[in-house]
């Protein structure tokens, strides 16, 4: 195993880490609760955890329609850190950044149980993380993926991204069951 893959190996262990925590807390709630807002305008707990799911199922496709015409992807340049910088100060502000449509839960999004979550969910980091070790040779100075606060990242990038989105979702949803009376 080379450096570049020990880089991204890091974070794929991070991110396993961290979606075993959520998947542990929300298979000890009840349905009920699983799938109660705590107001109107609040997601579930099962909200924000499928969204974590959509979000890396359709960041997948985006990589693979995008590196299937490797032409169009920009080579890395340093000022995606700042666009690094820019999302990690959304996350840990008071601002709320509006889901895309797509994995946005207000848009009649299904939301599978804990137990078919993270059936589904697993299956698709096999495949995420297979994809990104076969073409991190190839692409690893590339911006590959557009994130709509943040703008392109490369791969490294995408995936502390995504490490950082598990974190904020799973704190969410402690909050949400606190205020729900489940924790």
């Amino acid at each position: 195993m080379n450096y570049t893959d020990m880089a991204l190996d890091v974070q794929f262990q991070r991110m396993e880490k961290k979606k075993k925590l959520l998947i542990d807390l929300i298979q000890s709630i009840p349905v009920a609760k699983y799938m109660q807002q705590p107001n109107p305008q609040s997601w579930s707990v099962g909200q924000a955890s499928n969204h974590l799911y959509l979000s890396e199922k359709l960041s997948l496709a985006y990589l693979r329609k995008k590196m299937s015409y490797p032409d169009t992807i920009p080579k890395f340049h340093v000022k995606s850190w700042w666009g690094m910088f820019l999302y990690k100060i959304v996350l840990t502000s008071i601002i709320k950044a509006k889901a895309p449509r797509q994995i946005n839960m207000w848009e009649d999004q299904d939301v599978l149980l804990p137990e078919q979550l993270d059936q589904k969910w697993s299956e698709l980091r096999i495949e995420l993380f297979d994809f990104l070790r076969e073409k991190y040779p190839r692409f690893r100075n590339h911006l590959v993926y557009n994130h709509p606060v943040a703008g392109r990242l490369s791969m490294k990038q995408m995936l502390i991204f995504f490490n950082d989105h598990i974190h904020h979702h799973t704190k969410q949803v402690r909050r949400i069951l606190k205020e729900i009376g489940s924790e």
